[in-house]
């Protein structure tokens, strides 16, 4: 078995990540799936994949995601295939990861998984010695359709551009408060609209006061870093936008998609149950206060 790291996937390693995701979703009923790209990482040259290979085929994955700066959380995403699990494969390749992790000042990570993952498998924590976070996350989806617009909008979307940065900045940091001005800056500098992801704000009486970043990668659309500033909260805003969006991504064919939310958001779920979304899944965060390398 040969590990290969890397800052960001080839189109051949992303094609076989995707093929390898394909077979872990099918077998274990689960729906989340890895960002294949380092394009929002803070750092845009640690390694952030682990691919094992055995015989040239893709048998396993770890992937690093840090949007913050050293001594924030990093999250930790392991896939193996089916028919090589518990044959040390998840832990060969976080013996490759975690050393990246501390060299790069991140001391402190979750794993990602499912409840459905956990419950299909009972002894998984104690086995591994990780323990799960009690908050959890719904990822919410909607099925392939065309979607209309809104009938009625108080504001409308458009693509980002480079002059909006600024604008944003400080209601991207109020809304996200582990960000602070200079991350969010990067952040948004990054997200203008590219080959992977696509980013609206909403602009209301020519004033910005919101945005969504778009993962198109996929094989759905998927939502992430929505927000609406403060002041304009509560109107039904965020669901105008998130409704204009997908018609717009929806109008030349069907197309579905995903999202996650904090299951303590209620605010946050009501905007996307009324823009049609249902959960699919419920993801769990895993800790290792004891144990850190034990196969997964």
């Amino acid at each position: 078995m040969a590990i290969i790291r890397v800052p960001n996937l080839s189109p051949e390693q992303r094609r076989d990540a995707t093929e390898l995701v394909k077979a872990v979703e099918t077998h274990d009923h689960t729906y989340r799936e890895p960002y294949l790209s380092n394009q929002f990482n803070y750092s845009l040259t640690m390694a952030s994949f682990f691919l094992a290979y055995y015989d040239d085929h893709l048998i396993g994955l770890v992937s690093l995601y840090t949007d913050g700066g050293a001594g924030t959380m990093a999250d930790v995403f392991v896939l193996v295939h089916p028919e090589h699990r518990r044959q040390g494969v998840a832990t060969t390749m976080w013996r490759a990861a975690k050393p990246v992790l501390l060299a790069n000042g991140y001391a402190q990570w979750e794993f990602i998984t499912e409840k459905v993952f956990l419950n299909a498998h009972p002894d998984f924590l104690t086995r591994t010695g990780l323990s799960a976070d009690p908050e959890t996350e719904y990822q919410m989806a909607t099925a392939a359709a065309r979607f209309s617009a809104p009938l009625h909008s108080p504001g409308h979307i458009r693509q980002l551009r480079t002059e909006d940065v600024e604008a944003l900045v400080p209601l991207y940091a109020a809304a996200f408060a582990d960000q602070s001005p200079s991350e969010a800056r990067t952040y948004l500098t990054r997200a203008i609209p590219d080959a992977q992801t696509l980013t609206y704000v909403y602009v209301l009486d020519r004033q910005l006061v919101g945005s969504c970043a778009v993962d198109i990668s996929g094989t759905s659309d998927y939502f992430f870093s929505l927000f609406i500033g403060a002041d304009y909260q509560n109107q039904g805003l965020g669901t105008d936008m998130v409704r204009q969006i997908m018609a717009v991504r929806s109008a030349s064919a069907p197309r579905a998609f995903t999202l996650g939310v904090e299951a303590n958001n209620p605010a946050a779920l009501h905007v996307y149950t009324n823009a049609g979304f249902n959960t699919q899944t419920e993801v769990v965060y895993l800790v290792c206060p004891t144990k850190e390398d034990e196969d997964r």
